[in-house]
């Protein structure tokens, strides 16, 4: 991924293409090496420009990782949002924006690598502040989705929505720790189908 980014070097993008360019380095680098090993020299090169563009678009590295983080949190809320406008059954929904979550951890695995840095590296608080906020994000847009299928009968009237929610992100955490591992084809679709089950056929509470 940085390779082809790389390989941008010669050619003169737009602002807006330049931009993301430089945050798609970023998430790769930072995601391997870490915010503390990193340095803007290292994501320039990544990118396939000179490190005096990098300021040209952000204040310095601190402001660099934050976007990166905003960058990998954002584009997993917008597909999962666009999974849900184009699917009306709520549950199917969760379904399928769980295989696109599975999938993605296996092509872009900087997206999880980044993210678990960002809960594990030091304690910054504006760091830490961004972590929870993402995440209770997702877990709103979860719990949102067992509501809707709760109205419209797909659950049962006494279902708790909010522990639907934790057991299906208990499940994507599942998914991060065996990616993390290197053992993430132990966890595959199939078995994901079946946890499914386990957990909508129990889920009067």
């Amino acid at each position: 991924m940085v390779t082809a980014i790389a390989q941008r070097r010669a050619r003169r993008l737009p602002a807006e293409e330049r931009h993301k360019a430089i945050l798609e380095a970023a998430v790769c680098v930072f995601a391997e090496r870490g915010y503390a090993a990193t340095g803007t020299a290292d994501i320039a090169a990544a990118a396939g420009i000179g490190e005096p563009t990098i300021y040209r678009y952000f204040a310095n590295k601190r402001e660099l990782y934050l976007a990166a983080l905003r960058q990998s949190g954002d584009e997993v809320m917008e597909n999962w949002r666009r999974i849900a406008a184009e699917n009306e059954d709520p549950l199917n929904a969760l379904l399928l924006l769980g295989q696109w979550y599975h999938q993605t951890l296996r092509e872009r695995p900087e997206i999880l690598k980044l993210r678990f840095r960002s809960i594990t590296e030091g304690h910054d608080p504006e760091l830490a502040y961004h972590a929870q906020a993402v995440y209770r994000e997702i877990a709103q847009f979860i719990e949102g989705l067992f509501e809707q299928a709760r109205r419209q009968g797909r659950l049962s009237p006494d279902t708790d929505t909010k522990t639907m929610m934790w057991l299906f992100m208990a499940v994507g955490s599942l998914l991060d720790m065996t990616q993390l591992l290197g053992i993430g084809e132990e966890l595959g679709p199939k078995e994901l189908v079946g946890i499914g089950r386990v957990i909508l056929e129990g889920r009067q509470f």
